[in-house]
């Protein structure tokens, strides 16, 4: 049987608004997914969460069980990830909270939602905290960490270059964007790209590792959260086209000089 994730919604019995405690619910559900489809790759994930117990000792504890969705199963042959999700979920909250560091996997709109999960603690009919518990790890969730996602959030700067990683998650709404997870650290970078340009090569590059160029914008501690698309190339074809001698290795979000990244855009 999967691990479960134990998530304690800390208050005075009677004190949390039924309001609140619907959007803890939805948002942490919202993260899960997206914890999930970042890891197993697929565009909605391959888990499906259920409640497997309900429970008050003073607090509110719901325990969701992860079920791998028996078609994504059945058609792919994957192999159950829950225990890496929800290992990850915890590990982010934990990143969040008490390192005030982008976590792996979580890309700027997850950040966001977290942020309107934790938001609510302390608030007017909300809760005083937060536990998520699985059976090796466990993290507490406060108004810190809420604090520290209004840090992170903030662009503080843009500058010209390039980041690698694997391409997945096409996303249509509003601005079309997908998302690149480097291969190392696994942070997520949200590209916005030109459909009319872009479309048909990102369709063709999904779940390849590619480079994308263009205008890198980033936060307070130099993560790069998104990037303006002014070019998307596959890694391989990049690692082709120029010598032993010339290639280097590029880091996550590395920053090219100008005279590179124009030959590249000219050149490559």
């Amino acid at each position: 049987m999967a691990d479960t994730l134990d998530f304690e919604i800390q208050g005075r019995p009677g004190d949390i608004a039924a309001i609140a405690f619907e959007r803890a619910i939805k948002n942490a559900v919202s993260l899960l997914r997206e914890f999930d489809s970042a890891i197993s790759g697929k565009p909605y994930g391959m888990l499906q969460w259920y409640v497997a117990k309900l429970h008050s000792n003073g607090n509110l504890l719901i325990s969701f069980q992860p079920r791998v969705n028996p078609r994504i199963k059945l058609r792919y042959r994957i192999t159950d990830l829950s225990a890496t999700v929800t290992s990850s979920f915890i590990t982010g909250f934990d990143d969040l909270e008490n390192r005030c560091e982008t976590p792996s996997y979580l890309s700027e709109s997850g950040l966001e939602t977290a942020g309107s999960l934790t938001k609510i603690i302390g608030s007017a009919g909300g809760p005083s905290a937060f536990r998520f518990a699985s059976s090796s790890q466990a993290v507490d969730v406060t108004s810190k960490t809420s604090e520290n996602i209004g840090k992170l959030l903030p662009i503080k700067r843009r500058s010209i270059g390039s980041v690698e990683g694997q391409l997945e998650a096409i996303n249509l709404h509003k601005n079309p964007r997908v998302l690149v997870y480097h291969s190392i650290s696994k942070k997520a970078v949200t590209c916005e790209f030109d459909d009319s340009v872009f479309m048909q090569r990102v369709k063709d590059y999904l779940g390849h590792k590619v480079t994308v160029f263009g205008t890198l914008h980033k936060n307070i501690k130099g993560d790069t959260l998104r990037v303006s698309m002014e070019r998307i190339a596959l890694s391989e074809d990049l690692r082709k086209a120029v010598t032993a001698e010339e290639w280097r290795e590029p880091e996550f979000a590395h920053l090219p000089s100008t005279a590179d990244y124009l030959r590249r855009i000219r050149g490559g």
